[in-house]
């Protein structure tokens, strides 16, 4: 069940990161990612413009933990135990055995395969340790480089959602991409 993977320890190693749950001390860093407009562009959030902001989404972040009803991981590099960025799942559900993923990197990062391999942890880590069978992604469609991490670790694009929903103001169309168990060796 999808439910027991909040009994299990959250704590996930990679060859570069170490994977936790979000604690009150991460808002500063929270703050230098969601304040960034470039890393922003393409999230359902406007880019912060002062820390209050930040805590309240790390706080959101560990409620949703307790209450059961998301995990967001706090990426570090175990280099320098630097919180970089964070994903997850949230709109967990249970009966049609499926969550939805989200993410985001600090800037500072990009392009150096770290998201790869944090979501090919989570990913392995929800398919080994509970019964989902369905991830899925949504990706406004001038995401290009969303898509690419997608395409890459194995999500299959499943379509298009015409002004699916209201961002920055506007109904925007998004991509729909979908990773079962069954596409992965889990």
């Amino acid at each position: 069940m999808i439910s027991e993977l909040f009994n299990k320890n959250l704590a996930l190693e990679t060859e570069r990161l170490t994977l936790r749950p979000l604690c009150e001390s991460d808002a500063e860093k929270m703050f230098e990612i969601f304040s960034d407009e470039l890393v922003m562009r393409y999230y359902d959030l406007k880019p912060f413009k002062n820390f209050s902001q930040a805590v309240e989404q790390v706080k959101l972040f560990m409620v949703g933990l307790k209450e059961r009803s998301m995990i967001r991981w706090g990426i570090e590099l175990k280099e320098t135990g630097e919180l970089i960025g964070t994903c997850g799942f949230h709109c967990i559900n249970e009966k049609s055995k499926k969550a939805e993923i989200g993410y985001e990197l600090n800037r500072k990062h990009w392009g150096m395969g770290l998201m790869t391999e944090a979501l090919k942890s989570v990913i392995e880590f929800v398919f080994t340790q509970t019964d989902i069978n369905r991830i899925e992604a949504f990706v406004e469609i001038p995401n290009t480089a969303s898509q690419r991490l997608l395409d890459k670790i194995g999500f299959t694009k499943e379509g298009i959602l015409r002004s699916y929903e209201m961002c920055r103001g506007n109904l925007i169309d998004i991509t729909i991409w979908g990773y079962l168990r069954s596409d992965g060796n889990f």
